[in-house]
């Protein structure tokens, strides 16, 4: 059975046609296939090139990895301090500074026992309020005292058996509750000038620094 005149050319351009839409959508999915490694190999080319340039020495190639929870760290930490009885705001903790208790050698527990410094003990008393959705501790070891040549002094030990502490440092504050004149007690140097408290919701936080008298 013959074709009919012309079905030759006909069925020879429907082939053609196949092919190209064939041929145009493998392009297509290779096209998207490769694209997937197109940005990852970019960047590590740029890597490569800066690595070369510097010899690597150059401190700077690994700024882009600089998260934007240590920038705002570092701007809190820089940022002028608060004064005592302002409420300042760390995570989900505010923070108001009452008293600053001088230094002394001798201070005595809540159980009435007397605990001697190494150094010399400062007692800074604040009220904390949570201002999250959370029931949270605040933690002692999270606050720091800072001298005036930038030293950072932890909480002593006996922090936790002062006369107050326990509502704040051992149990949690409800959403909205505020413990009182919670101490944090520390441990210095004699003769050390004291510039700043810093205070933290967390080991993590951003921090925010009061200034004390």
């Amino acid at each position: 059975m013959g074709l009919a005149p012309g079905s030759t050319e006909v069925a020879a351009a429907d082939t053609t046609q196949a092919v190209a839409e064939m041929a145009h959508s493998r392009a297509g999915r290779s096209w998207c296939t490769k694209k997937r490694f197109c940005v990852p190999s970019a960047v590590l080319l740029v890597f490569v090139v800066i690595m070369i340039s510097t010899g690597g020495n150059d401190p700077r190639i690994f700024d882009f990895t600089t998260s934007t929870v240590e920038s705002k760290a570092e701007s809190a930490v820089n940022a002028p301090p608060a004064t005592i009885g302002q409420s300042v705001r760390d995570g989900q903790f505010s923070f108001i500074v009452t008293s600053v208790q001088r230094p002394s050698k001798l201070v005595t527990d809540r159980l009435g026992t007397t605990q001697t410094a190494q150094g010399e003990f400062v007692i800074v008393r604040l009220n904390v309020t949570n201002i999250g959705y959370e029931a949270r501790t605040v933690t002692a070891t999270d606050q720091f005292l800072i001298s005036d040549q930038g030293q950072r002094f932890a909480t002593s030990a006996a922090t936790s058996s002062l006369q107050g502490s326990e509502r704040t440092l051992l149990e949690k504050i409800n959403p909205g509750n505020t413990v009182y004149d919670a101490p944090l007690l520390f441990d210095l140097a004699g003769g050390t000038t004291i510039a700043n408290i810093e205070l933290h919701d967390s080991s993590s936080s951003a921090g925010v620094r009061v200034r004390l008298p």
